[in-house]
């Protein structure tokens, strides 16, 4: 029931939005809309045929950008980003996006290339997920340049408000460094793991070397700064219905939502 609420206030959104959007078009005004920037994590096997039809539907309604495009920008743009490093994008992603000509960008945990995540799993379920293997340096190195973006995803996928400030400078420089020494270029994209971050750990970001950083579920005064890039969840496992209005922006009312919520119960009485 909380899935098909949220899908009914979206597809409010949208309708809002594409109101606005003929009557701005009527009175001769230009439209503009900010990316949209698509936080997927894994694509198995089976799902890669739901995958390679969200990727038609992107690229019919979109244009691609690469993950570091700005945060404004004329016309529709669709950018597609990958959290953790999970093998099964080279297997299942990567050969839909080539076919497209999507580029996308990934993330990675830097710390434990090769291996099964080892961190919390915060679903409240068993996510088949944890028990996906990740990349390896190799494959990392032999990652089309011309379509993949590299980004940091720290070292151990800490979640980094909840540490000293001494270990996630070192999350944020270490995983960066190992990186670039994998790859030979230069790593300049990070995205907060579990989508949490401050206003502290952005402005250290930027010191470590990091031009953007992307997070999911931004509060709003985190997501107000600068080279801050705000994503949307999506999995292949979405509702047709679903992925159109996070592909339209429609799902951007849930960030506003969680911001309310959370001044509602941080607000002295």
């Amino acid at each position: 029931m909380k899935r098909i609420a949220i899908v009914a206030i979206s597809l409010g959104v949208f309708t809002i939005d594409w109101f606005l959007r003929a009557i701005r078009s009527l009175t001769g005004r230009k439209t503009s809309a900010a990316p949209i920037f698509l936080a997927y994590h894994s694509v198995s096997s089976e799902n890669r045929g739901a995958f390679a039809r969200q990727m038609d539907k992107l690229a019919r309604h979109s244009q691609s950008r690469d993950g570091a495009v700005a945060q404004t920008s004329n016309g529709r743009h669709a950018c597609v980003t990958f959290d953790d490093g999970f093998q099964n994008i080279v297997e299942n992603a990567l050969p839909e996006l080539k076919q497209r000509g999507i580029p996308a960008t990934v993330f990675v945990v830097s710390g434990v290339l090769g291996a099964t995540p080892n961190w919390t799993d915060y679903s409240g379920g068993s996510d088949p997920e944890m028990a996906e293997p990740l990349l390896t340096a190799e494959q990392l190195r032999n990652l089309p340049s011309d379509l993949v973006e590299i980004g940091s995803h720290t070292v151990t996928h800490s979640l980094l408000p909840a540490v000293s400030e001494e270990q996630a400078r070192t999350e944020l420089a270490a995983s960066r460094t190992r990186l670039e020494e994998i790859t030979g270029k230069k790593v300049k994209l990070f995205s907060f793991p579990y989508g949490s971050a401050n206003a502290d750990l952005v402005k250290w970001c930027r010191e470590a070397g990091y031009e953007q950083v992307f997070i999911t579920y931004p509060r709003h005064d985190v997501a107000e700064s600068k080279g801050v890039v705000a994503r949307v969840k999506v999995d292949p496992g979405d509702w047709p219905l679903e992925f159109h209005l996070k592909l339209h922006g429609a799902y951007r009312w849930r960030n506003r939502w969680r911001d309310f919520l959370r001044w509602s119960v941080l607000a002295p009485r």
